[in-house]
């Protein structure tokens, strides 16, 4: 007889649906499903909460790392496991799993869970005309494969493990990058109190670029925008038709709600020199002016308080407000003093060269766990054949 999810999990309990009170600096987390796309926590998309509601939501489970919580709608199946340190539950539309530690390896699980044949059969039970979602009963019935021995789930966990891991130090390290060089332009620029320039003293807003000449050009969706991120998501070659072009080293930021308010930003690493591509009419993009590194765009456009002044330059009817670029710039920004733009601007092209390394290693990274997890799973592949990489990738 099969395993199911309720077999191999010693609790499986459903979110709080109802929406949690917020507290804008709470130091707790609520994660519903629009934070749990692509199997990662986006804490930018998350719920802050205090500690007091953090108790009441999670009342009927307290949070434990290692744990899964696992989206039932909009959209079904995404995966993440909650982390260390205890400020993170379930919100809404999610369901909180928990293995049993006899049956099942709680990251060999989160793996089977967030393979593709799994994924495939968990959308196939959802139900719904309008928006798909899983019950909790058809959840906790779902059958699993045959399982391997618990020394042989841990093998294939460490394994696939060892790239994520890789791929979140990475990560880390382009963000300590990031805060580095935000805090030197802060202390060494933006702190000045006077205000003699403005933002399009230093940045082009939607310059004119030429076409595409491949007949599909590159696509970027707005809603990919990473929070705040370094680079957008590699862009797909589909019809476009107007929209706002931009190239290599242009900074794309989200202009309409709640995309801005949520510091949709990205930064163009991830296309070829001279190539060019479209996003669509709700993207401003920034393009530095000569003299200027394309960093500084790029930093200048998720600083705090430029951010602040787009929301507070947004007009429209509620829900589609947006904010335009001769608003943006006339931001105001200190005149920085002589040959320290040039300075700062060689130093944080060097550090983004090293950060442009990190992500397209992680992209290496990640489509190796990607072609590697189905095949672990299903058998198709041992893990002893492929355990030199997991080493070689922890080292």
């Amino acid at each position: 007889m099969s395993e199911t999810l309720s077999s191999v999990c010693s609790e499986i309990v459903d979110c709080v649906n109802r929406t949690a009170p917020e507290t804008i600096d709470g130091a707790y987390l609520l994660v519903g499903t629009p934070a749990m796309r692509g199997n990662t926590i986006d804490k930018a998309q998350a719920r802050r909460v205090s500690e007091e509601t953090f108790r009441i939501w999670t009342r009927r489970l307290e949070p434990q790392a290692g744990d899964l919580l696992l989206a039932r709608e909009a959209p079904v199946g995404p995966v993440v496991i909650i982390p260390e340190g205890g400020r993170i539950g379930a919100g809404q539309r999610t369901t909180h799993l928990r293995a049993s530690p006899s049956k099942v390896s709680n990251r060999y699980l989160y793996y089977l869970l967030t393979a593709p044949f799994t994924q495939e059969r968990l959308l196939g039970r959802a139900m719904g005309s309008t928006v798909a979602h899983l019950r909790v009963a058809d959840l906790k019935s779902f059958a699993l494969p045959d399982l391997p021995p618990l020394p042989t789930q841990q093998a294939i966990a460490e394994v696939l493990g060892a790239l994520d891991d890789k791929i979140a130090a990475n990560t880390e390290v382009a963000s300590t990058a990031e805060q580095f060089l935000r805090t030197e332009m802060d202390s060494a620029w933006l702190q000045r109190p006077d205000r003699e320039a403005v933002l399009s003293d230093f940045v082009d807003l939607n310059p004119p670029t030429p076409k595409p000449n491949d007949s599909q050009p590159l696509y970027v969706d707005m809603k990919k925008l990473p929070e705040s991120g370094w680079s957008i998501d590699a862009p797909d070659r589909r019809e476009a038709k107007g929209g706002a072009r931009f190239q290599r080293g242009d900074v794309l930021l989200a202009r309409i709600t709640p995309c801005l308010e949520n510091r949709k930003t990205g930064y163009v690493d991830n296309i070829d020199d001279g190539e060019t591509a479209i996003g669509s009419t709700e993207f401003i993009v920034l393009r530095a002016r000569d003299g200027v590194a394309p960093p500084i765009a790029f930093l200048l456009a998720t600083e705090a308080r430029f951010r602040e002044f787009a929301i507070q330059n947004m007009v429209g009817t509620s829900g589609r407000q947006r904010v335009t670029a001769s608003d943006l710039a006339r931001f105001a920004l200190p005149k920085p003093g002589e040959g320290w733009l040039a300075d700062f601007g060689n130093r944080a092209t060097a550090l983004f060269e090293q950060v442009e390394s990190l992500h397209k290693e992680n992209t290496t990274l990640a489509a190796t766990r990607d072609a590697l997890l189905p095949q672990l799973m299903s058998g198709t592949l041992r893990v002893r054949d492929v355990e030199k990489l997991a080493s070689e990738v922890g080292a």
